[in-house]
C-alpha cells in the first residue's frame, strides 16, 4: 500500500509535553488515530486485542473501532487522526502491509529520531507547519509497515498455533511476560509448548522473548541518556540489576561497558 498511488490526509493532531490523563476511556473514530506516549505508558485495548504501551509503542486503531485506553497515572501523549486517499480525493483502504493494534518498534534509535522532531511541535496548531507534520506521519507509517514486514519475515513457523504464539510475544515483549501465560494461551502445559515452539522456531520460547528484549536494550543503551532502571521498565524487566544480568549472559558484558565501548 505504501508504494502504490495515494495521499495521507492529516486530519487532527494533538501533542503536549505538559502530563495530563485521557479525557474519554474509549472512542470510536470514523478515521485512522495513532496514540503513542511519549512519557508514561496506558492500557488499551482494540477487539481482543490488549495491553500496556509506553514510548518506543504506538496503538494503531483502524476507522470504526472502538479504541479503549486508561493512562496509568498520568502521561504525556501523541494522538493523530488521519486518512488515505486515492488522487481523486476518495478515501481508500490500506493494503496488509499496513498492520493495526499495538506495534512495538525494535528499531528504537529510528523511533526516537522521529519523535524528537514531533517534540519540537508540541502545543502547536494542527495548521502550523502542516505540511512538515504530514512527513512526520508519513514516516511513521513507513515504520508501522517496516516492523509488520520485518515480522512476517522472520515467523517462519508453519505450525499455526506457535505463529500465533510468536505474534503475541512480538506485541507484548516489552511486558510481564512468563512461560506458564504463553503455554496457557496455547492451552498447552509448560513441557509441550516449549517441545512445539522449540521444533518450530529453532529456540526456546524465553530464548526468543529475550533477544527481542536485548535487542531493544542495546539500542537504548547506545542511543538514549537514559538510566539502567529506566531501560529495565521499557524492556520488561523488574530492575536494572535483573537487566543488567540477562544481558551480561547474553553479551559477556555489562550494560556499562557495553555503552561505553559502542557508543559513537
Amino acid at each position: 500500500m505504501l508504494e502504490q498511488s495515494f495521499q495521507v490526509k492529516l486530519i487532527r493532531w494533538y501533542n503536549t509535553l505538559i502530563k495530563r490523563s485521557f479525557m474519554l476511556t474509549e472512542d470510536t473514530y470514523s478515521n485512522w488515530v495513532i496514540l503513542t506516549a511519549d512519557d508514561g505508558s496506558f492500557d488499551y485495548r482494540i477487539g481482543e486485542d490488549k495491553g500496556r504501551a509506553k514510548f518506543g509503542e504506538l496503538i494503531l486503531c483502524p476507522p470504526g473501532v472502538t479504541l479503549y485506553r486508561q493512562a496509568v497515572g498520568v502521561l504525556s501523549f501523541l494522538f493523530i487522526e488521519f486518512n488515505w486517499y486515492d488522487n481523486e480525493g476518495r478515501v481508500i483502504q490500506p493494503g496488509p502491509d499496513v498492520p493495526f493494534g499495538k506495534i512495538s518498534f525494535h528499531r528504537i534509535d529510528r523511533f526516537s529520531s522521529t519523535f524528537a522532531c514531533i517534540r519540537e511541535l508540541s502545543d502547536s496548531n494542527i495548521h502550523d507547519r502542516f505540511a512538515y507534520k504530514q512527513h512526520l506521519l508519513m514516516d511513521i507509517l513507513y515504520m508501522c509497515a517496516a516492523e509488520h514486514q520485518d515480522k512476517t519475515f522472520h515467523i517462519t513457523a508453519n505450525d499455526p498455533i506457535i505463529r500465533t504464539a510468536v505474534l503475541h510475544i512480538q506485541n507484548n515483549a516489552y511486558e510481564p511476560l512468563s512461560l506458564m501465560q504463553l503455554a496457557d494461551r496455547a492451552s498447552l502445559s509448560q513441557s509441550q509448548f516449549s517441545r512445539r515452539f522449540q521444533a518450530a522456531m529453532g529456540v526456546t520460547p524465553i530464548a526468543y522473548l529475550t533477544a527481542l528484549r536485548m535487542s531493544k536494550a542495546s539500542n537504548l543503551l547506545l542511543n538514549t541518556e537514559l538510566t539502567l532502571e529506566a531501560i529495565a521498565q521499557q524492556c520488561g524487566y523488574q530492575n536494572g540489576f535483573y537487566l543488567s544480568r540477562v544481558f551480561t549472559n547474553t553479551y559477556s558484558l555489562s550494560p556499562s561497558v557495553f555503552r561505553k565501548t559502542y557508543r559513537i
